[in-house]
């Protein structure tokens, strides 16, 4: 099966978006490259972040309803932690380097 290189786009608000050519050079964008069926389980688990678009409303008119806001707080950590997964698995050289190089950071390396 071909492998096409695509690049997923990180930006504000944990929008995440999948595509053919990179865009916005402001965005985050690694560059992955999948087959079909690959593809396919990116959208599924960018929708999956769609369907949390957590929205200040939402925090407001449930303002003390914790266990539910956990429990999504929870899935999104689990679900950007799997996104940042596929993304290095099927990244290209240079995308591993830029996660290496911000898992480096992030833990203060």
């Amino acid at each position: 099966m071909m492998k096409q290189t695509f690049y997923v786009s990180i930006n504000q608000g944990s929008r995440v978006e999948l595509y053919t050519e990179k865009t916005d050079p402001q965005l985050i964008q690694f560059a992955v490259e999948v087959d079909e069926a690959e593809v396919e389980e990116f959208k599924q688990l960018i929708e999956r972040f769609r369907d949390k678009d957590v929205e200040p409303q939402q925090i407001f008119s449930h303002p003390f309803d914790e266990p539910a806001s956990d429990r999504e707080k929870e899935s999104v950590k689990y679900d950007t932690r799997y996104l940042y997964e596929l993304i290095y698995k099927h990244g290209t050289e240079k995308t591993r380097r830029e996660l290496e190089e911000l898992q480096k950071q992030n833990t203060g390396a």
